[in-house]
């Protein structure tokens, strides 16, 4: 195994230019390859690569890349080992993260925030319709690329052809995940991540989640309580933006859009002129 896999010094085939982003299980780097393109390349941690629900979770998530072809979808190239090292080899997006143009308490402005989750609704209802559910739908998890939303990390994500190996554990981020995926109780479907789309685009447009609080306080919160309308948060936000924002994170998945397809051609029907924000506010544009 790679003593140190750092910036400035070669993996594998790869040169790797920089980081792009770090977690526990995983840091992904630029990496130039040798016929000088550039590439993302995710690499499993140390601490990861000891763990087999980790090493697992890798070539599970590129089968379920593979099968998707979608400008909205991040492209996987190839996955395999160097040294014994886990990767994934993907299309490097440049662009920040939806959640890296946030700022505390700030969101977007309502037009841009509700363009940005119906092309996002678009990319969903095509891994849908290949069987594959994200799971953990997150301003984090959505790069943009020319102002366009580009979903990535499907290291949580279900696919249809390959079965969870630990049913009843919490395949989600605290933040956005559904009440469904919280009680672990079997597969969801995707009404998950409408779930979790729809909190996306509460946090944009309101500035804020509907709930906080630590781990098992947030999970209980989504499974139990109602949350209060976005525009309570910020006057600007219409009736017609709200009930859709509320419809999309009912409790019960019967209750809310049927699919992320519904839930993009809901958005795409608001009369722009509803959007419409004064100068001044807090938003960015």
């Amino acid at each position: 195994m790679f003593s140190s896999i750092t910036v400035g010094r070669h993996f594998g085939p790869y040169f790797l230019v920089d980081v792009l982003g770090k977690g526990a299980s995983a840091t992904v780097y630029v990496g130039r390859r040798s016929d000088d393109v550039e590439v993302a390349v995710k690499v499993l941690s140390t601490f990861a690569m000891g763990n087999a629900e980790f090493r697992r979770a890798v070539p599970r998530e590129f089968n379920a890349l593979e099968k998707l072809d979608h400008r909205g979808v991040i492209r996987a190239h190839k996955t395999g080992t160097i040294a014994d090292v886990l990767f994934i080899e993907l299309e490097l997006v440049r662009g920040p993260t939806l959640d890296g143009l946030l700022e505390p308490g700030k969101g977007l402005a309502l037009q841009r925030s509700v363009d940005v989750c119906a092309a996002a609704a678009d990319a969903l209802q095509h891994c849908h319709e290949h069987g594959v559910v994200h799971r953990d739908v997150k301003p984090s998890n959505i790069l943009m690329r020319d102002d366009s939303p580009v979903l990535f990390d499907f290291g949580l994500a279900q696919d249809a052809a390959d079965p969870d190996a630990e049913p009843g554990r919490l395949y989600a981020t605290p933040m956005t995940a559904s009440p469904e995926q919280v009680r672990a109780e079997g597969p969801v479907d995707g009404r998950a991540d409408v779930y979790a789309l729809g909190m996306t685009l509460y946090r944009l447009a309101a500035g804020k989640l509907p709930f906080y609080g630590e781990r098992m306080d947030l999970l209980r919160l989504h499974v139990e309580a109602e949350p209060a309308a976005p525009s309570t948060t910020n006057k600007a936000i219409p009736p017609e933006l709200d009930a859709l924002i509320l419809r999309a994170i009912e409790k019960s998945p019967d209750d809310r859009f049927a699919s992320a397809a519904d839930f993009g051609a809901a958005l795409r029907s608001l009369d722009p002129e509803t959007l419409v924000e004064k100068k001044g506010r807090w938003y960015r544009r």
